[in-house]
């Protein structure tokens, strides 16, 4: 049974915040509706934050045509909410996530425990939208969809069932993430890829060499700071503290921020991270919002302390365009205008990490296109990296 307008406004604000606190949609990714009548939801808004969404700021749209109500826009998935609505009228709380386990599952396009898989299309498109509308209408007793590249849609007849299916795909997908690589070890062609994948359950942090994080502070300096708490002011030019003999590593700051227009430089070796940079593979963009925020590829370094300038060099170089860099055996370097931003590459590439891993290991390399590559990036920058 629908629900009435205010009762849905709360319920889908709530569940908002409570994806956000369980880690199952983080920023303003994904979005959430409730039906409230035969011929029409609500929807969450675009580009807002869960955390501080207020019900009078959900949008009511149109089944039949998604005409909305109001100034505010709603998300631009709303065609795909519309859509379940309206094939399948036993729905009547719908929730899109990017949810790390389910997205990392997808590019493979392959089912998993039977929940069936949406063909791909570039976010916010007719094409994503026709491909979700015609695995709902192929599939009328599924609960979830997988959504190829990209995350999931989970269906319910009220919010309940609707986030049960989401929290159960999850721990299923997990489930089948961990299978794989247990399965794969004894392969003699995913053995030196699935070693370097099993370290990544007990990895001492005493291996890893701190690469630092850093703070822009002016066009020609930056402000080093090292896990032992110990703070250096460098030059962005020379690499070079302006007292003292700093660490090495402040050469790498230093080129990332000669080639990357940033203000916050992080180290990220996270196990899944870790793992993937001690196999040395190039990541090429198996999900479009990894494609968005990080670029259309990330590149694998080298950092040895005997080439540390060659080696900051060829880091600097990667980081152009992008918003991340494997330094190999090391994890990976993040950046990003705001410490905010910076998260979310830390959380895109974390998700892509277990994508790649997944395809490598299943013998099931399923990249994203170059074109579609490089046209979410500029849109990202040019739109969507101003939103929340």
């Amino acid at each position: 049974m629908a629900y009435e307008i205010n009762e849905a406004r709360e319920l889908v604000v709530e569940t908002g915040k409570k994806l956000v606190e369980t880690g199952l949609i983080a920023r303003t990714w994904g979005n959430v509706s409730a039906r409230i009548s035969d011929t029409q939801f609500v929807i969450t808004p675009s580009g807002r934050a869960y955390e501080t969404l207020k019900p009078e700021e959900l949008v009511v749209v149109n089944i039949a045509d998604c005409e909305y109500e109001g100034d505010i826009k709603p998300s631009s998935e709303k065609g795909v909410h519309a859509d379940a609505y309206r094939l399948r009228p036993d729905v009547n709380f719908v929730i899109h996530t990017h949810q790390v386990n389910a997205s990392a599952l997808s590019p493979t396009g392959r089912a998993v425990a039977g929940v069936p898989v949406a063909e791909y299309g570039m976010p916010s498109t007719d094409g994503l939208r026709k491909a979700v509308a015609a695995t709902v209408e192929a599939n009328p007793e599924a609960k979830a969809i997988i959504m190829k590249h990209h995350g999931a849609l989970c269906l319910g007849a009220d919010l309940d069932e609707a986030f049960k299916v989401v929290e159960d795909l999850e721990k299923t997908c997990g489930k089948e993430l961990s299978r794989v690589v247990k399965l794969t070890s004894g392969l003699i062609g995913a053995r030196y890829l699935y070693k370097a994948f099993e370290n990544r359950f007990a990895t001492p942090c005493a291996e890893l060499t701190d690469l630092g994080s850093s703070k822009k502070l002016t066009d020609k300096t930056f402000k080093l700071t090292m896990k032992d708490g110990k703070t250096y002011e460098c030059n962005i030019d020379s690499g070079c503290p302006y007292i003292g003999i700093g660490p090495r590593v402040a050469q790498i700051h230093a080129a990332i921020y000669r080639n990357a227009d940033v203000k916050f430089i992080d180290q990220y070796a996270e196990k899944d991270v870790l793992a993937l940079s001690k196999a040395g593979c190039n990541m090429i963009p198996h999900l479009d919002d990894f494609a968005q925020i990080a670029g259309i590829d990330v590149k694998c370094k080298n950092w040895e302390k005997t080439s540390y300038r060659t080696d900051a060099i060829e880091i600097g170089k990667a980081s152009k365009g992008r918003n991340a860099v494997l330094v190999k055996g090391q994890g990976a370097l993040c950046f990003g205008n705001t410490l905010f931003d910076l998260e979310g590459v830390k959380k895109v590439l974390e998700k892509e990490c277990k994508a790649e891993m997944y395809c490598k290991l299943t013998v099931s390399e399923s990249p994203l296109p170059i074109a579609d590559r490089a046209i979410m990036r500029v849109i990202y920058i040019l739109k969507y990296s101003k939103q929340a």
